[in-house]
């Protein structure tokens, strides 16, 4: 579910980049980039070719009160029970390397401004967010990002994590609903009858 998502949000970015830099050779599959900028052994890990960089660099659960069950019916009038929705927060950071110190620049303008037009995706209003997913667990509904505010220590901290030096970056947090795994379902007795009498 984490991928779908990424790599939703990786071409949903790239075509927005190209439709707005029409003045600049911006080509489908060559501007945004999903993969970790830092191999294990800890060398740099970035496409000079590309413009943009995209990597999860967080996650953590979301936790809400009155998250409850939901219920399904299968055959034969049954019903099966599956656990609460999965709520989670990616951090992800953006980074912008172009070449061009002015051109990274742009880039990041641009990453700022397509979150500022799309705040939320839904697979209502998207469809194509679950594009060739068949595993019902890795299906997504929603997506919401929200720019992160660091602080100079926490860029700090950030940048020293991943041992290299600063590039233009941006942090979003995008919070993930994701679908019910259907293989936790358990299945539960109907209710058949109702007492509306009074103690």
């Amino acid at each position: 579910m984490i991928r779908t998502a990424l790599r939703f949000v990786q071409k949903e970015l790239e075509a927005y980049m190209i439709d707005r830099e029409l003045d600049v050779p911006y080509i489908t599959d060559q501007v945004v980039d999903l993969r970790s900028i830092v191999l294990p052994n800890g060398n740099l890990n970035l496409d000079e070719n590309k413009h943009v960089t995209l990597m999860l660099v967080g996650v953590e659960e979301e936790r809400r009160e009155g998250k409850r069950p939901h219920f399904m019916p299968g055959a034969n009038n049954e019903q099966y029970m599956l656990n609460p929705p999965v709520e989670i927060d990616l951090f992800l950071l953006f980074l912008a390397h172009s070449s061009s110190y002015g051109t990274a620049l742009d880039d990041l303008s641009d990453i700022i401004a397509f979150f500022q037009a799309n705040p939320v995706f839904d697979s209502r209003k998207y469809p194509s967010m679950n594009n060739g997913i068949e595993k019902p667990w890795r299906l997504i509904d929603r997506l919401s990002f929200k720019l992160v505010n660091m602080t100079f220590e926490q860029q700090n901290n950030l940048w020293a994590m991943l041992g290299i030096k600063y590039i233009p970056n941006v942090v979003y947090k995008m919070n993930m609903l994701t679908l019910f795994d259907t293989r936790s379902q358990h299945k539960v007795e109907p209710i058949t009858e109702i007492n509306l009498e009074e103690n």
